[in-house]
């Protein structure tokens, strides 16, 4: 998956269990590059990203 912040594909799968997340229906991401903290989630049949923490300025 591409990052939503500044494009590069290596990106590293978060396994979070806690309330509010789930890494079976939407697998929280972390930008190996800018540091960014997504996920990607469905809101009435459409895929919305999810910003969780932004990447530092």
């Amino acid at each position: 998956m591409k990052c939503p912040n500044c494009g590069n594909r290596e990106s590293v799968e978060i396994d979070t269990h806690s309330e509010g997340f789930s890494s079976e229906e939407c697998p929280v991401k972390e930008c190996g590059v800018c540091g960014l903290v997504w996920r990607v989630k469905m809101v009435n049949d459409n895929m919305e990203i999810d910003i969780i923490k932004p990447a530092p300025q």
